[in-house]
């Protein structure tokens, strides 16, 4: 393509030859400003923290009071005990220093009677780590602890009044299905409108300025705490259904700071996965957020549907022999709750497929296609078969008159077993659906205080233990935090079930959440053509082309679920290379800060949905803006969307593919757009002697990705970068010369070694 600079009054044969006379804004004019980029590193503001023999608590943030403690209670024989009423007693009190994986601490630590029990809280101030954490402690086995409501929560601390300061501040709160899709966004004052309290709704708080963010929620012990916003005081603790709680039980809440909402949430975030010793790499080497997957999930066109007087074995290898002949390079396939027997309640009666199903077995469809599979489970019912009480091998309490009479699986063994078995026909990634229900819809979870963690845990130690990794699914904030324990948890679904032309494509609040544990967001499956019907009567997916860019900026798995012959292939083929390798962002793009300091009525920014992402190349940052249903004119400054005064190379690539130079005079112009004609802009680096690298500005939606370009550097008048795909695959790749003013285009064929080297201005693909 031919670029044209579209700034009035720039001499576009110039105009990328030495930069001086920009705007310098230091990072304090960027702080109160309100323009927090995703690269901005420390906040300038630090906690200070004050607290008493008996336990009352300050929070400042600077010199700004953010925080002030209520009161302490736990529950025991039927009966709560609170500091404030006299009934739960101060018996002793200690101050220590010490140090552990989040840093060295200063730790009041205080012993409590509530009668004849004991209860213990402390608090750890990480006064170099802007951490606090505090600790709550049985050391005796407490009796009678529920208070009658699961929504409630049986012990307090720490607990803290929600009310307005003088300087304004929002909220940020991740709550209800699908890793915190529920999230609000509204003001951090007395009688907050949408702050998550009770089972479903306790996740991640951030309550923040425009200068600085802070992240509140459990540390430890994740499925049995709860928040509960009770009269503008919001209290946490153990969940108050609870009947027990064990001797030496423990459960922690973290108080994190940092400077904007992302970054706030990445530093919360790392925190927990250092002290759980959970590592990314696990998520960012799963084969099944790294390819293209082909899905049978719910709003797929083969969901609980065949092709016609076929069975699913038959329809599965003919969608395989159908990718073939167009070229679509699908590596895995989703298959979703149709193939396996259910019983009472609709539950797992037997994880095994159904002879209707598959005749001949799945190992079948997996030795035809060579697709490893992402294989869908949900809750277990009354009647399985693997339980003792039902004939079974193992050990499972069985609740038949539980809400759809359900069973909850005890041994670890069974897990290995069944994990290790399903291998054997091509499992992948096992899909854990329905947890909420598994979780809430049994009266042993709800009653304990380890259950749920167990459950979890051994799911997670299978899966590790068999080479296998996990999605969740219908989770809670409270399942996504206890995957920080899991390493094999490497992918959740962000948002609820698709269907033709709904829209479930918002993410880009719950990426947020999903980056900072080391999860892959998903959006679920879509139809690449917008005139495909016949599934659902009449409906259709009109916003094809927003559903397959939001996919490939989730970095989480991209799964097209057309009919067989309905595929949209170049549209496809906008998110992958010709061997399926999805070409991805480094981090999932999100909602800006300032669209999020909008939506708080902190500040006046884009509204709509505004997204940001990145893609560092051998130390050069290529930045994406994604701008979604925004209703009026924005001028995206190069501050706030980098961080930097650097000048770039911008173009938009959904509707125009117009160049424009982006720098400290000239912002970025998001239109009136709409999920049609949404923008997707890139803005790649004037480098340092003169080049702009484009990579596949024509062609894919994310254009310079570090799963097809590495090692890219300079030299004074040349560019090099490797170039990586599949064998025999053209690579169309894109560039602007020092001074230039149109495009300069470059086919690199990679030869049977996957990949080549170009040289510019030779303009030369060498294999290697």
């Amino acid at each position: 393509m031919s670029f044209v600079n579209n700034v009035n009054n720039v001499n576009n044969v110039n105009i990328f030859k030495g930069f001086s006379g920009y705007i310098i804004y230091s990072m304090t004019t960027f702080l109160l400003l309100g323009v927090i980029a995703l690269t901005t590193t420390v906040s300038g503001s630090k906690f200070s923290f004050q607290v008493t023999n008996t336990g009352s608590f300050n929070i400042s943030v600077g010199d700004q009071l953010w925080f002030e403690s209520a009161d302490i209670c736990v529950a025991s024989g039927y009966r709560t005990y609170c500091r404030d009423d006299g009934s739960l007693k101060k018996d002793n009190f200690s101050q220590y220093t010490g140090s552990d994986s989040y840093g060295e601490f200063k730790a009041t630590h205080i012993y409590w009677k509530a009668s004849d029990a004991k209860f213990e809280t402390v608090v750890r101030e990480y006064s170099n780590e802007n951490t606090i954490i505090f600790e709550q402690i049985f050391a005796d086995n407490l009796t009678g602890t529920s208070v009658g409501d699961t929504n409630k929560v049986l012990s307090v601390w720490p607990s803290i009044k929600i009310q307005k300061y003088a300087e304004d501040r929002g909220f940020l709160s991740y709550k209800g299905k699908q890793l915190g899709s529920g999230v609000k966004i509204g003001q951090w004052q007395g009688s907050p409108s949408g702050l998550g309290s009770g089972l479903q709704d306790s996740g991640p708080i951030v309550v923040f300025t425009i200068t600085d963010a802070v992240v509140i929620s459990a540390a430890s012990s994740f499925m049995s705490t709860s928040q509960y916003l009770s009269k503008d005081i919001l209290q946490y603790g153990v969940m108050g259904g609870v009947m027990e709680i064990p001797s030496g039980f423990s459960l922690e809440t973290i108080f994190s700071l940092d400077s904007g909402v992302s970054l706030a949430m990445d530093a919360w975030g790392k925190k927990l996965l250092t002290r759980y010793d959970k590592s990314r790499d696990v998520a960012e080497s799963d084969f099944t957020t790294n390819y293209l997957g082909y899905s049978t999930d719910n709003g797929a066109y083969y969901y609980y549907k065949t092709e016609d007087g076929k069975n699913y074995q038959e329809t599965i290898i003919d969608v395989y022999k159908y990718a073939v002949k167009e070229k679509i390079p699908y590596k895995h396939w989703l298959m979703d709750s149709w193939w396996y027997y259910k019983g009472t309640g609709g539950g797992v009666k037997n994880w095994t497929a159904k002879t209707s199903i598959f005749p001949d077995g799945i190992a079948t469809v997996f030795n035809a296609t060579k697709w490893p599979i992402v294989a869908h489970n949900r809750y277990w019912s009354a009647n399985t078969d693997y339980a003792k009480q039902n004939g079974g091998k193992w050990n499972f309490i069985v609740e038949p008159k539980s809400h759809n009479g359900l069973a909850f699986p005890l041994e670890q063994g069974f897990w290995d077993w069944l994990l290790s078995d399903a291998r054997k026909w091509g499992l992948h990634t096992y899909e854990q659906d329905w947890l909420y229900n598994e979780f809430s819809e049994l009266n042993c979870t709800l009653s304990s205080a380890t259950l749920g963690r167990q459950w979890l845990m051994q799911m997670g130690t299978a899966a590790n233990r068999n080479g296998l990794t996990i999605q969740y699914c219908m989770s809670w904030c409270r399942h996504m935090l206890q995957s920080i324990e899991i390493q094999s948890v490497t992918q959740a679904r962000a948002s609820v079930d698709y269907h033709p032309g709904k829209d479930q494509w918002n993410i880009g609040l719950t990426s947020i959440l999903a980056h900072a544990i080391a999860i892959k967001p998903t959006k679920d499956n879509f139809w690449s053509t917008s005139g495909e019907k016949g599934r659902y009567g009449n409906d259709t997916e009109p916003y094809n082309r927003l559903q397959s860019a939001v996919s490939t900026f989730s970095t989480g798995p991209v799964a097209p679920s057309d009919k067989i012959g309905g595929s949209d292939v170049s549209l496809i083929m906008r998110s992958c290379t010709a061997g399926g390798k999805l070409l991805q962002p480094d981090r999932p793009a999100v909602k800006t800060d300032m669209g999020i300091y909008t939506s708080a009525k902190l500040a006046e920014g884009p509204g709509g949905d505004v997204w940001q992402t990145r893609v560092t190349l051998s130390g050069h940052t290529f930045h994406y803006l994604l701008a979604i249903n925004t209703q009026s004119v924005y001028q995206m400054s190069v501050q706030e969307l980098t961080g930097a005064n650097q000048t770039y190379l911008a173009w938009e690539a959904n509707n125009t593919n117009i160049p424009q130079v982006f720098d400290a005079t000239h912002p970025i112009s998001l239109p009136h757009t709409d999920k049609w004609t949404f923008n997707v802009w890139t803005a790649a680096p004037v480098l340092s002697n003169g080049w702009v690298f484009m990579g596949e500005a024509d062609s894919k939606w994310v254009a310079v990705s570090n799963d097809r370009f590495t090692n890219l550097w300079l030299t004074k008048d040349s560019l090099f970068v490797d170039v990586e795909g599949e064998p025999g695959e053209d690579v169309n790749v894109m560039l602007f010369a020092p001074g230039g003013t149109k495009s300069i285009s470059v086919t690199c064929h990679i030869s049977p070694g996957s990949k080549a080297r170009l040289a510019m201005p030779d303009k030369t693909c060498t294999p290697l």
